[in-house]
């Protein structure tokens, strides 16, 4: 059930914590709410889905540019995009001026449905990144974007640590887990993570009691999964999207 948020009230990153959401409707109501005071003009918060796969259904707040027409754009737009590989490989929470990362953000298809339906094009001179992760539970991305988000590091910092704690403790009482296309299996992420381990095709086989041809198939089908190049890479994906943990 949602709760009711005063947004006549000044909002301070704090008010998560103060507040404490009863659910994620709430949850979701009040980060938006505090983006929205500080300075927020779109808002994207959804799933982060693998490579090769759309947003689709991992949607959670869509407030990102004004046009009617626009949902189904978004939920288009798949896992690789750059903006959404960012935000996934973050450990902590990024804000980026538009000035200083147009090299890139260009090419990511969300920042250019932006541009395209904003109306506003200093509307996105701020661009902020948070990745809440509850390994193999959830794994969420908050965007917003500005003209001036009224964010210290500090700030952004203590409001990223918050998400990960009211979030953890809303899938404590009543689990949040999501359904996400093209997950690896539960043999793939272990002979993945033994493989991050540095053992090899030969050591994993014999501790799992497989083939090593069977071990290569698993490799291979993650690989593919995950649209790596190799097994580093694979490794790396991996653990980008929440897939295998690095002890």
């Amino acid at each position: 059930m949602s709760q009711q948020i005063d947004t006549m009230d000044e909002l301070p990153v704090t008010a998560l914590i103060e507040h404490k959401p009863e659910d994620l409707t709430g949850f979701l109501d009040y980060v938006c709410a505090i983006l929205k005071h500080k300075g927020a003009q779109h808002i994207l918060i959804t799933g982060l889905s693998l490579p090769g796969k759309p947003l689709r259904d991992l949607i959670y707040r869509n407030q990102w540019g004004h046009s009617d027409i626009y949902s189904s754009a978004i939920s288009s737009v798949q896992g690789e995009d750059i903006l959404l590989r960012k935000i996934a490989g973050l450990t902590h929470p990024k804000l980026w001026h538009f000035d200083e990362a147009k090299s890139w953000l260009r090419d990511s298809a969300l920042f250019r449905m932006l541009i395209e339906h904003s109306g506003n094009p200093i509307s996105m001179n701020d661009i902020v990144g948070i990745h809440v992760h509850q390994f193999s539970r959830v794994q969420m991305a908050i965007i917003a974007a500005g003209e001036t988000l009224r964010l210290s590091t500090q700030d952004l910092y203590f409001f990223s640590c918050q998400c990960q704690v009211i979030l953890s403790d809303l899938d404590d009482t009543r689990p949040l887990g999501q359904s996400r296309s093209g997950e690896l299996s539960g043999r793939e992420r272990h002979v993945l993570a033994l493989t991050a381990q540095g053992k090899t095709a030969s050591h994993i086989a014999q501790e799992l009691r497989i083939s090593q041809r069977t071990v290569h198939a698993h490799l291979q089908n993650a690989s593919e999964k995950l649209q790596a190049a190799n097994k580093t890479q694979t490794v790396v994906e991996a653990v980008r999207y929440g897939q295998i943990e690095l002890n």
